[in-house]
């Protein structure tokens, strides 16, 4: 195995690491799973309305304001991560999730919510997890070609009004769970 899963030095829980050593380029991990009407804490976007929900090791990849890997889109949408740099063996996988998801959706009810914030130990952490809807152009240069394809593709959800300066959508799919 490539990976292999521990608990994170920064708190936040269990975290997918390298074995070996990637280089850049390199294909890291393909994600299997479910495919799921709405987001959950754990799902990947893949277009809208469809969001899959992640087996292990995959379900265990954590969000990073400087990432280890980005986000290489496969025919049907999904998703597959490969080394944005090397990365050294026992060195933690991560990715922005940004690069999958478009806003932040609101439950209607408050205990399905999740933490925003950002946990990364990353030098430069913005302090929350990062949306497509809201990365600066800068982060959408830097991040070129490692974005969901739907992201690409559309832009914008049909019908979607602008998220709120919090990153949270105010309208558009219904995400209970």
């Amino acid at each position: 195995m490539d990976i292999y899963i521990k608990e994170t030095n920064y708190h936040i829980g269990k975290g997918v690491f390298a074995a070996r050593n990637f280089k850049k380029g390199e294909l890291v991990l393909r994600v299997t799973g479910e495919v799921l009407p709405y987001q959950t804490i754990y799902s990947i976007q893949i277009d809208w309305g469809r969001h899959l929900d992640p087996d292990p090791p995959a379900k265990y990849l954590n969000h990073s304001c400087e990432p280890t890997t980005g986000v290489r889109s496969l025919p049907n949408g999904w998703p597959e991560f490969v080394a944005l740099r090397d990365i050294q063996k026992d060195e933690e996988i991560t990715f922005d999730y940004a690069m999958t998801e478009y806003c932040h959706y609101p439950r209607s009810d408050p205990g399905l919510e999740f933490e925003l914030t950002c946990h990364c130990p990353a030098p430069g952490c913005r302090g929350r997890l990062g949306y497509y809807s809201e990365l600066s152009q800068e982060l959408k240069d830097k991040y070129k070609g490692f974005f969901a394809a739907y992201l690409i593709r559309n832009g914008r959800p049909p019908g979607e009004v602008n998220p709120n300066p919090d990153g949270r959508c105010s309208q558009g799919e219904k995400h209970e769970r």
